[in-house]
C-alpha cells in the first residue's frame, strides 16, 4: 500500500503558511516528494504491524511484523515518534508513548474504528525536513529568474556561496543529510 508519507496541514505548518494560496501546489507536491522520499532512504515503507486498537483508548498492543518476504518477522519496537497509517486511525497519527510494562504503545490520536495493523513510516521528526523538500520542490517550478540555489553574497570583494545540490536525487544535500540514513538491502 502506497501512502502519501505527510498532510497538507502538517505542511502548512511546519512552513508557516497560515493561508490557502499555496495549497493546490503544496497538494500536488506531497506524492512526488513521498515518493522521493522512499527512493533517498531505499524504503517503500510497505511493512506493517500486526496488532489491535480499537476506539475505547489510544493504546495499540502489538503481535508481529509482516516483513517484505510476506513471512511474520517478531516485532522489534516502533520507536517513539513513528507515524502510523491505518484508514481507521485519523491523519498524522504516530506513537507517543511505550509502556514495557504491558507492551502496548499509545497512539497520539483516538482512532475513528478498530484495526488490526499499522504500516509505520517516518518519524515525526522527520516532517520539517519533507516539508522543506515540498517547498524546494514548489521553488524549483517558479518561473521567475532569481538563483535560489545562493545561500550566501557578500558586495565587497564579491563572494557568493552556492547551495550543494545533490546529483542523484536533485535536492538540497542539507536536506538529504537531515533525512537520515538510507535502510540497508538485505538479500
Amino acid at each position: 500500500m502506497i501512502i502519501n508519507l505527510i498532510t497538507l496541514a502538517t505542511v502548512k505548518t511546519y512552513l508557516g503558511i497560515t493561508d490557502t494560496s499555496s495549497d493546490t501546489a503544496i497538494t500536488a507536491m506531497i506524492p512526488i516528494v513521498s515518493s522521493d522520499v522512499r527512493r533517498i532512504l531505499n524504503t517503500n515503507y510497505d511493512s506493517y504491524v500486526v496488532g489491535s486498537f480499537d476506539t475505547d483508548s489510544t493504546t495499540f498492543s502489538v503481535n508481529y511484523r509482516i516483513g517484505k518476504s510476506g513471512y511474520r518477522v517478531p516485532c522489534d519496537i516502533l520507536q517513539v515518534g513513528t507515524v502510523v497509517y491505518n484508514a481507521n486511525l485519523p491523519d498524522d497519527t504516530y506513537i507517543s508513548g511505550y509502556d514495557p510494562v504491558t507492551g502496548k504503545y499509545t497512539l497520539s490520536a483516538t482512532p475513528d474504528d478498530e484495526g488490526t495493523y499499522v504500516y509505520p513510516h517516518l518519524v515525526i521528526g522527520q516532517w520539517p525536513t519533507v516539508s522543506k523538500m515540498i517547498q524546494y520542490r514548489i521553488d524549483e517550478t517558479n518561473t521567475t529568474v532569481c538563483d535560489d540555489n545562493v545561500q550566501s553574497k557578500t558586495m565587497g570583494p564579491v563572494s557568493v556561496t552556492y547551495r550543494v545540490i545533490n546529483k542523484t536525487y536533485n535536492y538540497p544535500q542539507e536536506l538529504i543529510n537531515d533525512l537520515g540514513t538510507p535502510y540497508a538491502s538485505v538479500g
